[in-house]
């Protein structure tokens, strides 16, 4: 016969496996938002297709013939002091909503854009899932999950973003 305490021990155990796991913050084809920098992405993938400013941030896009595997587009954002603040990727291949909770779980936060799209949000992994009329995934975002450390970002708009869009041909930014 176990003694109380060996058998405590064990029942935690196991009550510890079955609760879900804390959604720790995603990283994307091994670049971490909130960890890696804009040198890390460069190293990674290369010179993107085309670069620019886009508010406060830099974007580096992956399109077209430079395109990443699996995606019609890839744009890393990053700070002045080149960290990485956010990946949003355009799938190549349709995802259904099953699809995504096969992958992040059924614990989405589900709200909709300004135009009445669905967006799904996991806000421990930070992980934004975008999706277009037709229901498939137009989008997917990567920022820092909540809880990891990160500067403070400014507050955000009232209602949801609009959903992003790929980058149009522009000129690289110089």
């Amino acid at each position: 016969m176990e003694t109380p305490p060996r058998a405590l021990h064990l029942l935690l155990g196991l009550a510890a496996l079955a609760l879900p796991a804390a959604a720790a913050p995603k990283s994307w084809q091994g670049i971490h938002p909130g960890q890696s920098t804009r040198a890390d992405v460069i190293a990674r993938f290369g010179d993107p297709s085309t670069h620019g400013k886009l508010g406060e941030r830099l974007a580096l896009v992956y399109k077209g013939d430079q395109a990443l595997a699996g995606t019609r587009q890839a744009q890393f954002f990053t700070r002045d002091d080149g960290l990485v603040v956010e990946i949003t990727v355009f799938p190549a291949t349709a995802l259904d909503k099953d699809s995504v909770e096969g992958t992040y779980g059924k614990g989405a936060q589900k709200s909709f854009t300004d135009d009445f799209r669905p967006v799904w949000i996991y806000k421990a992994a930070g992980i934004t899932v975008f999706f277009g009329k037709e229901g498939a995934v137009e989008a997917i975002s990567f920022k820092p999950g909540e809880g990891a450390a990160r500067e403070p970002a400014p507050a955000p708009p009232r209602g949801a973003a609009p959903a992003p869009r790929p980058a149009t041909a522009a000129p690289p930014a110089q």
